[in-house]
C-alpha cells in the first residue's frame, strides 16, 4: 500500500512540474521567465508604451511602438529582435517628433531546470540607430547609443500556474553623440527585477512587477540631472484569445521621485503570437466561413388533390 501511495505521489509531482502541461500565457510583461520560445517556433510581437505624467509642464509624455521577433534555435535557446518607433510628445502637437528607435539583439539560454527551479542567462547588443541628440529620451528608450546587457535569470515554478521570477541586470550604456554639443557618457546601470505571476485558467494570466534601477551617476542625461533610483511596480493582464495569440496590458506606476519627474505612469499594450515554422500561422476561422448546413429539400405548399374513392366492384 505504501508503495502504491509513493507511485501516486511521484506521478502528481512529475505532472505538476512538467513544462507540457504548463498553463499558457506564462510570461511577465517586462521580467524575463527562464523558458524560452520551443524549438523551431517563432513569436512575432508588437507593443506600444505610452510615457505620461500628470504635470506636462515638468515631464514630457513619450510614445514608443516596438515590433518584435522570437524564435526559437534549440529547446532552451531563443534569439529575439527589437525594432523601435519613438514619438517625442503628442501626436497633434506642434513640438511633436518621430524617429526611428535603436535595435536591441539578443540572445536567451535556459541553463538549468530542475524540478520547479530553473536558472536563465540573457544577453543583449543594442545598435544605436535611434536619435542621440536628443537629451529628454531616458537612456532606457531609444538614445542612439551602443548598450550592452547582461542578465540573470532565476525562477521558481510553485504549481502549474503559479511562478516566480527574479532578474539580476548589468546595463552598460553608450556615449552620445550630440552635434555641436559636447559628448554625454551614459553612466552604466545595476537593475533587479522581481515578479509573481498566477494563471487563473489556461488562457488568462494576472501579475506583479517590481522594477528597480540605479544608474552611478545621478546625472543619466544633460536634461536628467538627478535621476538615479528608479522604482517601477507593474501589474500585469495577459489573456490568449486563439491558439497562440496572446493580448497583454500593463499600467506602469513610478515609485521613486526620481522616475515619477520623467513620468508618473505608462501604459503597456501589446500582443504576440507564436506558431510552428514548418506549418506557418494559422488563422481561425469565422462563423461565416464555417461548412454551412445541408439545405433541406423544399415541400410542397400546396394541398394534395384528395383521390376519388373507387366505385365497388361488387354487386348487387
Amino acid at each position: 500500500m505504501n508503495a502504491r501511495l509513493r507511485i501516486l505521489a511521484l506521478a502528481a509531482a512529475v505532472s505538476l512540474f512538467s513544462p507540457s502541461v504548463w498553463a499558457k500565457p506564462y510570461r511577465a510583461m517586462v521580467t524575463r521567465t527562464a523558458s524560452t520560445t520551443r524549438s523551431g517556433n517563432m513569436e512575432l510581437g508588437l507593443r506600444y508604451q505610452g510615457f505620461f505624467s500628470t504635470d506636462s509642464d515638468k515631464s514630457l509624455p513619450y510614445q514608443q511602438l516596438s515590433p518584435s521577433l522570437r524564435w526559437g534555435i534549440l529547446d532552451n535557446l531563443e534569439a529575439n529582435v527589437y525594432f523601435e518607433v519613438l514619438g517625442l510628445g503628442l501626436p497633434g502637437e506642434s513640438d511633436f517628433t518621430l524617429a526611428f528607435g535603436d535595435i536591441p539583439l539578443g540572445l536567451q539560454w535556459t541553463v538549468l531546470e530542475a524540478g520547479p527551479f530553473a536558472l536563465g542567462a540573457y544577453g543583449r547588443v543594442t545598435f544605436p540607430t535611434g536619435p542621440s541628440d536628443q537629451d529628454v529620451i531616458p537612456p532606457n528608450l531609444s538614445d542612439g547609443t551602443w548598450d550592452y546587457e547582461g542578465t540573470l535569470i532565476g525562477e521558481l515554478r510553485v504549481s502549474r500556474d503559479l511562478r516566480f521570477m527574479l532578474n539580476a541586470s548589468y546595463l552598460h550604456q553608450g556615449t552620445r553623440d550630440r552635434g555641436a554639443f559636447a559628448e554625454f557618457d551614459v553612466p552604466d546601470a545595476v537593475q533587479l527585477g522581481v515578479a509573481g505571476t498566477y494563471n487563473i485558467n489556461d488562457a488568462t494570466l494576472v501579475g506583479l512587477e517590481v522594477i528597480g534601477r540605479r544608474y552611478f551617476e545621478r546625472a543619466i542625461t544633460p536634461v536628467w540631472t538627478d535621476n538615479a533610483n528608479q522604482v517601477e511596480i507593474i501589474p500585469v493582464v495577459r489573456r490568449e484569445v486563439f491558439p497562440g495569440l496572446v493580448l497583454e496590458a500593463v499600467a506602469g506606476i513610478a515609485v521613486t521621485p526620481d522616475l515619477s519627474s520623467i513620468y508618473q505612469f505608462r501604459a503597456l499594450i501589446g500582443g504576440t503570437y507564436e506558431f510552428d515554422l514548418a506549418s506557418g500561422p494559422r488563422v481561425p476561422e469565422s462563423k461565416s466561413s464555417a461548412r454551412p448546413a445541408p439545405a433541406k429539400k423544399p415541400t410542397s405548399t400546396k394541398k394534395p388533390t384528395p383521390t376519388k374513392k373507387p366505385a365497388s366492384t361488387k354487386k348487387k
